[in-house]
């Protein structure tokens, strides 16, 4: 089966076309069963729009330095935030081109086979004065376009994921205090996902 990579398409768009293909990738991904865990994140990608088209109509009918530094730094965010949503989809989707349509991104097809990604190093996990909070991190991996973080709570060998981020540092909090918890992490990148990196673990504070 062919595999598919995610193309952003946004490079060369001005700020009014930006601001269609954001809101097509929103609709596109709202209810949309395929991602599930994109769901939660539309606000954000609908509130960048939003403040771009505003910026861009503030250039237009006042213009100003003013104006333009704000239309600019709202260009940047939805740029960010769409190359974001292209990392998860692009996971998400694990090269299926019909997946990676319905989130209303093009593809490119894969020419020759990629290596498959390494996994992640360097994960460390270390607690705070902050009662239930732990904080994990790891080195960033060449190509990867997300990573898939599990937690197992205890030694009940039950793994579960827990998040899936583009990022390679986040906190949790909440967490029981006095209770082992073990981490672990995968790349995702155009050519698949890789295995699992070491084990970590910490007892929250």
């Amino acid at each position: 089966m062919d595999k598919f990579t995610v193309k952003l398409g946004i490079g060369t768009l001005n700020a009014e076309a930006l601001v269609v293909k954001g809101r097509n990738v929103h609709d596109s991904i709202l209810g949309n069963a395929k991602f599930p865990t994109l769901q939660a994140q539309l606000p954000s990608l609908l509130a960048a729009c939003d403040e771009l088209e505003t910026a861009n109509q503030a250039m237009e009918f006042h213009g100003g330095k003013v104006a333009a530094n704000t239309k600019r730094t709202a260009e940047r965010n939805l740029r960010s935030i769409l190359k974001d949503f292209g990392g998860y989809v692009q996971g998400i989707s694990e090269g299926d081109k019909a997946v990676i349509l319905s989130a209303a991104f093009d593809t490119v097809k894969q020419r020759t086979p990629l290596p498959a990604p390494q996994a992640p190093v360097e994960v460390r996990v270390t607690r705070t004065a902050l009662a239930g909070n732990l904080k994990v991190r790891f080195k960033r991996v060449h190509g990867a376009l997300l990573y898939y973080v599990e937690m197992m709570v205890g030694d009940k060998d039950e793994w579960r994921r827990i998040e899936s981020t583009t990022r390679t540092r986040f906190e949790l909090f909440d967490l029981e205090t006095g209770t082992q918890y073990s981490f672990r992490v995968q790349t995702v990148s155009s050519a698949g996902i890789s295995g699992y990196s070491e084990v970590v673990s910490q007892k929250a504070a």
